[in-house]
């Protein structure tokens, strides 16, 4: 779960799903979860990420998620420094080393587009991803259905694809 406000507020049993209040009574986020062992370490929606959700649920009765199908590592020059990589931003395609487990999910919107594992994504629908513009942030906000260009490096060649995002499972 990613995007969610971290606080010390207290949410037992029961409280899940209640609002998060601020100082002036107004509500911030929805309780979600709890760190079991933690100190009183809980989890809430953010109230933007709720009132999405909610006219998703009004316009299509369901909450759709747009799904490309990768596991990648957001690249920087700390990372580019340890690996080698050949460039300090963007989406590294990797694979998770464990049998049947793919850096691009067999069958997914990723792979029908082309893209391999070690591939890395620099620019999503013309706009590079970097620190501050993460992948995950831009697949999120982007439609289901209409292909999107994808610029990547493959070795050292730089290439130009699209992908056609589906509804998540």
């Amino acid at each position: 779960m990613r995007g969610l406000i971290q606080t010390d507020a207290a949410i037992n049993f029961g409280n899940s799903g209640g609002p998060l209040l601020n100082i002036e009574g107004e509500a911030i986020g929805i309780n979600t979860a709890v760190v079991f062992g933690a100190q009183n370490i809980n989890f809430a929606i953010p109230i933007s990420a709720a009132k999405k959700d909610l006219e998703e649920v009004k316009k299509h009765g369901k909450i759709a998620r747009p799904y490309m199908g990768i596991r990648y590592v957001m690249l920087n020059p700390e990372i580019q420094a340890e690996t080698g990589a050949p460039v300090s931003s963007g989406a590294w395609i990797l694979p998770e080393h464990l049998p049947e487990d793919y850096g691009v999910t067999r069958k997914s919107p990723a792979e029908k587009a082309g893209l391999k594992e070690n591939d890395i994504i620099i620019e999503y629908n013309s706009k590079k991803i970097g620190t501050n513009d993460k992948l995950d942030e831009m697949i999120q906000n982007s439609p289901i259905g209409p292909a999107i260009p994808l610029t990547i490096l493959r070795g050292k060649k730089e290439l130009r694809l699209k992908v056609t995002l589906t509804e998540r499972d």
